[in-house]
């Protein structure tokens, strides 16, 4: 393994590891200038629904893809299920310059799976999965009156969709994904 590949891994895992700590409730220190959130966390969404993490495996791998709204492109990793966990981690750019990052965590939790996600300088927060079948998984979360959903669905092998949308009543501001499946070289540099 050549060392830009191996710099890439490590960083890759240095943020699935504080993403990790973070969901395990494990304090972290925040970059200058950021400063954590002392909100009360949002509340579920709906019932959760009955499903395993090892269900997800078609989501692990390196995907690009490109936004709906303003053509920005997004770059996702996931890890497979292992332990009943799957990180993943993202960047999105627009107009080659870096426009956002994400770092995420599904996991079982019982016989369901829950996503954390901690977009950017924003604070983390955690989503109850809600419908779950075979290529399709949705997980949403409340606050007050806006729901946040996140769907992920398998096209074929090589194609996933994801959807993002913000709910308050008739108004579903959101984006859709189209990703398709990349060499993970692509993301982590050096020779394929």
């Amino acid at each position: 393994m050549s060392h830009s590949i191996r710099h890439s891994l490590a960083a890759v895992l240095a943020v699935c590891s504080a993403a990790l700590a973070a969901a395990q409730g494990v304090q972290i220190t925040l970059p200058p200038g950021v400063t954590g959130s002392k909100e009360p966390p949002p509340t579920v969404a709906g019932a959760a629904v009955p499903g395993s993490i090892d269900k997800l495996a078609w989501m692990a791998g390196c995907w690009q893809g490109t936004s709906d709204v303003d053509g920005s492109n997004v770059r996702e990793l996931w890890l497979a299920p292992a332990a009943g966990t799957m990180m993943g981690v993202s960047q999105t750019l627009l107009r080659d310059k870096s426009v956002g990052w994400e770092a995420m965590r599904l996991y079982d939790e019982g016989n369901t799976v829950k996503a954390w996600l901690r977009p950017g300088a924003r604070r983390e927060f955690t989503m109850a999965m809600e419908k779950f079948e075979d290529g399709f998984v949705s997980f949403a979360v409340s606050e007050g009156d806006t729901t946040t959903r996140l769907i992920y669905h398998r096209r074929n092998s090589n194609e996933i969709g994801a959807s993002f949308r913000l709910i308050r009543g008739d108004d579903r501001r959101g984006v859709d994904f189209s990703f398709k499946r990349i060499e993970c070289s692509t993301l982590m540099g050096g020779a394929k």
